[in-house]
């Protein structure tokens, strides 16, 4: 079972791109080398098979999405709060006031409370956070629909990626290193002697261990350059802005 049939069996886009994906690029150095070092009737390959009928897919998609979510929570910590609730008060500068206010003037009529003032944002900033949230709970149950807020529907996924991917970060550089070290040992490339220690032959790497040991070094350098915290913030505010937008169209 390839790659292109393993996709086609999660047909729902936000749990193929924000879930799956992340899970599929942590294992991807053990894919490749299983594919290009032990072939298609490995015994590897066939217990991957065996894994992805028996709900491997799901497994995976949702390891992602635990520690995706296990995360977030520290990462809003961190930033000041969430990305929406930052963005509605009054003390944030990244939306100009204006705008701010007419965001804030539809989400209160739309949940029948009213927002507060810069002065009780300032006194209660607890209980004003409480009403940024309430109404945003309110625009996300109202921008569900997919074809309709199609924009809303893609910046979630890049920020559902980013953040399952971030999630997923040790896991990934481990299975980069440990697949590497593999390779290298089980091929004779390094040998490690109790006499002569550590010999080096590079001379015998073949194509196959060549491709292997770049795809390792390629994703290790994708998990640690790519997979950031910043990264992870500039998605989730850019869907955060894109979110409230809504309350110009709603």
């Amino acid at each position: 079972m390839g790659l292109t049939d393993i996709l086609a069996k999660v047909t729902d886009p936000y749990e193929r791109q924000a879930r799956l994906y992340p899970a599929l690029l942590a294992g991807l150095p053990v894919i490749v080398m299983a594919t290009v070092l032990y072939g298609s009737n490995s015994v590897i390959t066939a217990a991957s098979t065996v894994a992805v009928s028996c709900g491997g897919l799901y497994l995976l998609a949702n390891i992602a999405r635990e520690r995706g979510r296990r995360l977030e929570p520290i990462l809003f910590a961190s930033w000041g709060g969430k990305p929406t609730t930052q963005l509605l008060r009054h003390r944030d500068q990244n939306i100009e006031g204006p705008t701010k206010q007419r965001y804030h003037a539809f989400l209160s009529r739309m949940i029948n409370l009213s927002f507060p003032n810069k002065n009780e944002e300032k006194t209660n900033p607890v209980d004003a956070d409480d009403i940024y949230q309430s109404a945003v709970r309110w625009l996300l149950n109202h921008t569900r629909d997919k074809s309709k807020y199609k924009m809303i529907f893609d910046e979630n996924i890049a920020y559902g990626f980013r953040r399952n991917a971030y999630g997923l970060k040790a896991i990934g550089v481990g299975i980069c290193l440990v697949t590497s070290t593999w390779v290298l040992i089980s091929e004779g490339i390094v040998r490690v002697g109790k006499v002569s220690g550590v010999l080096v032959n590079p001379a015998s790497a073949s194509t196959a261990v060549l491709i292997s040991l770049a795809v390792s070094a390629m994703m290790l350098l994708v998990w640690l350059s790519y997979f950031t915290e910043r990264t992870v913030r500039n998605a989730a505010f850019t869907y955060a802005e894109t979110l409230l937008r809504a309350c110009e169209v709603e």
